[in-house]
C-alpha cells in the first residue's frame, strides 16, 4: 500500500517567500512589479505554484552564460603578446 502524496497547488505568501529565498519586502515588491501571480481567497492571499515555476524558469533563462559580479574572464582568442612576448623569425 503506497501513500501518494496531493501536489501542493496553492501557498501562502510566507511559503512561498521560503521557497525563492527572499524576504518579505521582496516578495510582495514581486507581486506588485507582476513577477509572480496571486489572488484572494477570503482574508487570506494565495500564489500559484506554477507562478513561483515560471518565475524560477524566467530567472533562470536571463542568468545562462553569466558569471555574476566583476570581470568577465579572458578567453585565449582575448588575450595578446605583448612586446615581449611576441616571436620575430
Amino acid at each position: 500500500m503506497s501513500i501518494h502524496k496531493p501536489e501542493v497547488l496553492l501557498v501562502k505568501p510566507r511559503e512561498a517567500w521560503r521557497l525563492l529565498g527572499c524576504s518579505n519586502t521582496h516578495g510582495y515588491s514581486l507581486l506588485k512589479a507582476g513577477e509572480l501571480d496571486s489572488f484572494r481567497d477570503g482574508r487570506c492571499r494565495k500564489i500559484p505554484m506554477e507562478s513561483i515555476r515560471r518565475f524560477i524558469a524566467r530567472k533562470l533563462a536571463e542568468s545562462t552564460g553569466k558569471r555574476g559580479r566583476g570581470r568577465p574572464r579572458k578567453s585565449d582568442a582575448q588575450i595578446k603578446p605583448t612586446a615581449s612576448q611576441e616571436v620575430t623569425p
